[in-house]
């Protein structure tokens, strides 16, 4: 851990990151531990460590499966957090993780944000802890002794706020220039570790963003994953009567959602987008139309009445844009960065992402039949995208090819594209009848409805059997 807490890593100068990567160089680096993490990981050959990030989507699987087993994961992740609020967004912990780092990434900076995905995998816990019955895993605790839930929360609550506060200090940005303009606002964030070439922190390393790096740059992602803690902090507060703390997240939402609208939204790319200071005193939209635009959605920041919800829906389901045969891309394919460079985040197909679209996808709106379209298509493109590959390969892969729909990069994946479970067992949503008008009908499917079902119920068999064909095999030799 690199503790020296440098003026430098304030990042608060222009070529901010040419003056922290020298302070980096000089730092005198501190062994902290030993430390122990319960924690999945995303592959055991290649990513055999705890990544914060990575987490709340792995859990998401867990939660299903066994909803105790997930929420001692949870616990383990904040036991290491410091007095500060800080956990570290790798958990580089033993020989055999260490031995897959190389060293100049190992060191762990205090100042250095990752998504908070966390937060999402309590607030599943406290809506199944107001739904029990639609928890079917395994025997639980919690749910099953609603006293010892509410018992999980309180002993969580406190450490949730922690770390959120801790977030909105270390990531907080300069508003000053958008409040001289007559902006309301008092909610703007931006990604600590940035570089003219990586922004690591935010997850999404190589996306586009602003050029070059500016002390006052906004992130949309940013100012959207601090929303996403405060829904899930208002709505824990709302649940054990902490009405104090409630009104207080219920008025700092109001806020994120005024931020978003007033800061992040650009009407001539009807996209939300980063901004930037040009000309040292003035704002400008820096807009790479992607996942990053896509996260006040995927979030669930917008409500079924947002004036922009329309607008995201068809960013979503343009081909032109972001919407592929495979999945949705990381990147619009009219983006000038598409497909550059390392193209890591740039274009590729992720579940994660996907999953999160999916899941939102299902939530009534105006714009319900758009999204119900978009949902059958896109839950059955990624179905056949990753069946495929595991078919042709043998593995699941870490992302897909937007042109190909081929499996790349990491293999033995197992991580977040382990989310194909969840979309596997999604709801299967009729196609409406045009007389029925806008909204999801609840009356039988028809042909085509039907055919998509009995398709995804195949593959789900399909995936089952190809994974245990060599057992499957023995069994049968074993009875006959």
């Amino acid at each position: 851990v690199d503790a020296s807490s440098a003026e430098e890593y304030s990042e608060v100068d222009l070529n901010f990151w040419e003056k922290a990567a020298s302070a980096r160089a000089q730092a005198v680096v501190e062994e902290h531990g030993p430390y122990h993490l319960f924690s999945t990981v995303p592959s055991r050959p290649f990513f055999p460590r705890g990544f914060l990030w990575d987490e709340g989507f792995h859990l998401q699987v867990v939660l299903d499966w066994d909803m105790d087993l997930a929420l001692e994961i949870v616990s383990s992740w904040f036991n290491l957090m410091n007095e500060d609020g800080w956990i570290a967004r790798e958990q580089i912990l033993g020989p055999e993780a260490r031995s897959k780092v190389p060293p100049e990434f190992q060191v762990q900076y205090p100042h250095y944000a990752n998504p908070p995905t966390l937060f999402l995998v309590v607030q599943a816990f406290l809506t199944r802890l107001n739904s029990p019955s639609s928890y079917s895993g395994e025997p639980s605790h919690y749910l099953a002794n609603p006293a010892a839930g509410r018992a999980f929360l309180h002993m969580i609550f406190p450490k949730l706020k922690r770390h959120f506060q801790w977030f909105c200090q270390t990531q907080v940005g300069n508003l000053t220039h958008y409040q001289l303009l007559g902006t309301t606002i008092n909610q703007g964030y931006r990604w600590r570790g940035r570089t003219p070439q990586h922004t690591l922190t935010s997850g999404l390393d190589d996306y586009p963003r602003p050029q070059p790096p500016h002390p006052e740059e906004l992130n949309v992602d940013a100012l959207s994953w601090v929303g996403s803690m405060v829904v899930t902090l208002r709505k824990i507060s709302v649940f054990l009567g902490e009405s104090e703390d409630g009104k207080n997240f219920s008025n700092q939402e109001t806020q994120i959602l005024a931020s978003l609208d007033q800061v992040h939204w650009s009407e001539p790319d009807q996209a939300y987008c980063d901004t930037t200071i040009v000309n040292r005193t003035t704002p400008k939209k820096a807009c790479h139309k992607g996942y990053v635009s896509l996260l006040p959605f995927c979030l669930g920041l917008m409500d079924p009445t947002n004036p922009h919800l329309e607008a995201v829906l068809e960013l979503i389901h343009d081909s032109e844009e972001l919407w592929s045969p495979f999945g949705v891309r990381s990147l619009s394919a009219k983006d000038k960065y598409y497909g550059a460079e390392e193209d890591y985040w740039r274009g590729p197909v992720w579940i994660n992402i996907n999953y999160m679209i999916l899941e939102l996808a299902q939530g009534g709106s105006r714009h319900q039949s758009k999204a119900s379209k978009m949902y059958r298509e896109l839950r059955l493109n990624l179905v056949n995208t990753v069946f495929t590959s595991w078919k042709d390969t043998g593995f699941a892969w870490e992302q897909y090819n937007a042109n190909t729909g081929k499996g790349q990069r990491t293999q033995h994946f197992t991580g977040w594209t382990a989310l194909m479970v969840k979309v596997l067992a999604m709801p299967d949503i009729p196609e409406q009848s045009a007389a029925h008008g806008a909204g999801i009908t609840s009356g039988a499917m028809d042909e085509e409805g039907s055919d998509i079902q009995l398709y995804i119920v195949a593959m789900g068999i399909a995936f089952f059997v190809y994974s245990f064909r060599r057992r499957l095999i023995k069994l049968w030799r074993w009875i006959f």
